[in-house]
């Protein structure tokens, strides 16, 4: 059911909206909020014209998506969209990462022997086991976040780099691209001591992914709340996407 309250221009938007991923709803909370600047789920209702209930459970969405944020110590809960510059490079990181992920798409449809081989690992073992598996190849390359992994799996970091000094003369050379943040810096000082590549990208600020290509393998994983790692065995996706970090890493800059 549309809005009883919304002008021809707002009916526009809501079409514009709902073509970029929101729903009709989704569309008219969104510029609802936008309106008031900030409101209640009351207000929120009076303006778009839908139910409170309905508008609850589209708010907890817009949320975990990262488009409205709910305002902080009031009584009655109060709500704020983000602003629309935000939608829209939100949009863009999901375009890029899309673009990111298109080599695997287009080799998922080969068949035969040449299909990538793909294994997905959810539990603290299994992620580890991954993670050894790439500290342990002669020239992994890292598209990470030391104090996310350290978050979630405390002190590994330390472990890793006190391998590597260990093993210092089977001459790993890994390469590290982390994010432009301090809590990054001492470890990155450390890998660089042992003759690892680090460079830091601002763009990986607030990033929940770490990417590693090692041997003929691709390790995605996402460190938000609840940690995974998917492995993709195949050497045209990594062959297609080293260039893309080799891109990344000429962006990157050197630690000062």
């Amino acid at each position: 059911m549309e809005s009883r309250n919304l002008g021809g221009m707002d009916k526009d938007l809501v079409v514009v909206l709902s073509s970029v991923g929101f729903t009709n709803k989704e569309a008219q909370v969104y510029i609802a909020l936008l309106s008031l600047g900030a409101g209640t789920v009351q207000q929120i209702a009076t303006l778009s014209g839908l139910k409170r209930p309905i508008i609850y459970v589209l708010l907890e969405g817009l949320i975990q998506r990262g488009y409205v944020s709910e305002i902080p110590g009031k009584k009655i809960r109060a709500f704020q969209a983000m602003e629309a510059a935000t939608v829209l490079r939100r949009l863009q990181a999901d375009v890029t990462n899309f673009i990111q992920y298109l080599p695997i798409f287009k080799t998922l449809g080969n068949r035969g022997e040449s299909r990538p081989k793909i294994s997905y690992h959810d539990t603290k073992e299994g992620i580890l086991n991954v993670y050894e598996e790439i500290n342990h190849d002669s020239n992994p390359f890292f598209v990470t976040s030391y104090v996310r992994l350290n978050a979630h799996f405390p002190g590994i970091i330390n472990r890793w780099i006190k391998a590597h000094k260990k093993d210092f003369q089977k001459k790993i050379r890994g390469t590290h691209i982390v994010p432009d943040d301090e809590g990054e810096l001492p470890y990155a000082r450390d890998y660089l001591k042992l003759n690892q590549q680090v460079r830091i990208w601002p763009a990986l600020r607030g990033a929940r992914m770490d990417f590693s290509l090692y041997g003929d393998k691709l390790a995605i994983s996402s460190l938000g709340e609840k940690p995974f790692v998917v492995v993709v065995k195949s050497v045209d996706v990594v062959s297609a996407l080293r260039p893309m970090f080799e891109v990344v890493w000429e962006d990157a800059e050197d630690i000062k």
